[in-house]
């Protein structure tokens, strides 16, 4: 059984190369799933020797790319202050035959708040043509060109066994932002439309693809600016449900295909751009039938649910897959998730009995050792 633990380069810079994976395979875990392009939180870190708040770099890479490969592109990667000297990445990959590991790159696309501030026009633009600075749209050409030369560069100069994807679909306006505000408390079909992303780019594929991309615009604007003028009540007739809109609108269809289509190609993309390298691709997304033949496993979470909710959860995910995918199930190793060691050994085993081929716990930097501790006695008794 896969068993995988996402971490981060700074875990192996402060606690130390050899300690860390030595406790992993210790632990019995298989992989190493570490962040090789990551964005940026407020981190509580119990264990860290060095220290216990952090907050990283934001929109940065955590290895030494090949700066040759991002000549189609505008976006330029830059290397994370933790791996300026020494690439932790490559580290733990001459180390991997010693704890018999596997190395992943925990690879986040679409979520860059610092290439989204230079790059304002490569960003997801609202309704309003308000820019999303953490969101880069996958519609944009230099967006594209940006992530598969991303995906090629860890692929091919990094001795992987696969790259794990995460964000490589279109970001909402939530984000999480410092002092993040709405008084107007919107509700969720509302913040769905605000989701939708109307920019130049997006526009113009939409309009090639003879989607009325403007009218969906100027309904969503009505929608929205109806809300925020009426709140905090709505007016008569106000949607409540996006059916309800689509009633309303009848390109909102063709405009929300159009959107997945442009998600599912980057997919697609990417997969051929990691050739010649053998490694596989990771989707932390759903099953979608345009990407059955680019994904090889497909990762979905179960974070807080108890044994027998896993259990479904599990058996959920593997019903739309065919023979030639794997399910790995995520697991937050937080002890408002997790409660005990027989808790994470029945997590584990509702994985397996539900169809999972893996299971991947999140994560090192974060969980206190008294959860990471129980990943060794769950995965002996779940085998």
């Amino acid at each position: 059984m896969y068993a995988g633990l996402w971490m981060y380069a700074w875990d192996l810079a402060d606690e130390g190369v050899e300690r860390v994976m030595g406790w992993a395979a210790d632990s019995g875990l298989t992989a190493l799933q570490i962040a090789g392009s990551y964005h940026a939180g407020w981190f509580l870190h119990p264990h860290n020797p060095k220290h216990r708040a952090y907050m990283p770099a934001d929109g940065c890479v955590y290895f030494h790319p090949d700066e040759r490969l991002y000549a189609k592109t505008i976006l330029k990667p830059q290397v994370a202050p933790v791996c300026a000297e020494t690439d932790w990445m490559r580290e733990a990959g001459k180390r991997l035959e010693k704890y018999n590991l596997k190395l992943v790159s925990w690879t986040v696309c679409n979520h860059n708040t610092r290439l989204g501030l230079l790059h304002p026009e490569c960003t997801v633009h609202n309704c309003f043509g308000d820019s999303y600075p953490h969101a880069l749209c996958p519609a944009n050409d230099h967006v594209r060109n940006y992530v598969t030369a991303l995906c090629h560069d860890l692929a091919n100069n990094l001795p992987l066994h696969a790259v794990q994807l995460e964000s490589p679909d279109y970001m909402g306006w939530q984000h999480g932002h410092h002092h993040e505000r709405d008084l107007t408390v919107l509700n969720p079909l509302e913040q769905t439309l605000m989701d939708f992303c109307f920019c130049p780019s997006c526009t113009r594929k939409a309009e090639g693809k003879h989607v009325d991309i403007a009218a969906v615009r100027a309904r969503v604007r009505e929608i929205l600016e109806a809300a925020m003028a009426h709140a905090p009540g709505r007016p008569a007739g106000h949607p409540e449900t996006l059916e309800q809109v689509a009633e309303r609108v009848p390109e909102l269809a063709a405009y929300r295909a159009f959107r997945k289509e442009i998600e599912n190609t980057l997919i697609a993309e990417i997969k051929v751009a990691m050739q010649p390298s053998s490694a596989r691709l990771f989707l932390l997304g759903g099953y979608h039938p345009q990407i059955a033949g680019a994904v090889d496993v497909f990762n979905s979470g179960v974070y807080g649910q108890r044994p027998a909710q896993v259990l479904e959860s599990t058996r959920a995910a593997r019903a739309p897959l065919g023979p030639q995918h794997e399910l790995y199930i995520g697991v937050r190793l937080g002890l408002n998730s997790v409660f005990s060691a027989q808790d994470l050994t029945d997590i584990v085993q509702a994985v397996k009995a539900g169809g999972g081929d893996g299971v991947m716990f999140y994560n090192y930097s974060e969980s206190p050792m008294t959860a990471l501790n129980w990943i060794k006695p769950a995965l002996a008794g779940g085998r």
